[in-house]
């Protein structure tokens, strides 16, 4: 009788001996295969040279959401998405929060408001920020390929990103509004002072 250790690994031999046909294509080729027997979980972290088939009804693959922080760069393949990677936004002071966690925030995806958002402090000491740019695919920064074909998304990764995770688009989200909270009840807020006469 196998233990459950061991039928796990040989669950997953057999599934990557059947998927092992699966990736040898490339998100260029002509053709891809349509003959899939198993298709991939969503990785929202994808990292290093990696290809996965998803199900066309995966509502993350639909979006080609990605937890790095991505944009649309020039494609001159109508059929292919491509995103290349923005790297993260880190505090030159290399500062830590009061449980330890670096500052790794996630730049901005339009130019303008990448440069602006440089010009502004860290939000843990006051230091200045600074975008550390991804080079992890040859000097270039990372890219991710995406086309939809029949029932399938294929994925494609070119490059290892050389750069700690920045922080997911909900992590971001959460922590603008919790500033925007503190500027709006800081004693110096007009907010603040107009209540404090109302009361």
């Amino acid at each position: 009788m196998l233990k459950g250790a061991d039928y796990v690994v040989m669950e997953q031999e057999d599934s990557a001996s059947q998927h092992g046909d699966m990736t040898s294509w490339d998100i260029n080729d002509i053709k891809l295969p349509q003959d899939i027997r198993q298709i991939d979980w969503f990785q929202e972290w994808p990292d290093s040279y990696v290809k996965h088939i998803y199900s066309s009804e995966d509502k993350n693959a639909q979006r080609h959401h990605s937890s790095w922080a991505m944009r649309n760069t020039n494609n001159h393949n109508s059929r292919i998405l491509k995103k290349s990677c923005l790297g993260v936004v880190v505090c030159s002071n290399n500062c830590s929060t009061m449980d330890g966690r670096k500052i790794y925030l996630r730049p901005a995806i339009c130019d303008k408001a990448r440069q602006k958002q440089q010009r502004k402090c860290c939000p843990n000491c006051n230091g200045p920020l600074h975008l550390l740019s991804c080079r992890g695919h040859g000097g270039y920064p990372v890219t991710n390929f995406w086309r939809h074909e029949g029932q399938f998304i294929f994925f494609q990764s070119k490059g290892a990103h050389d750069h700690p995770r920045p922080e997911t688009k909900l992590e971001a989200e959460a922590r603008r509004s919790i500033q925007k909270a503190q500027t709006a009840f800081s004693p110096s807020s007009p907010r603040l002072k107009r209540i404090q006469e109302v009361e």
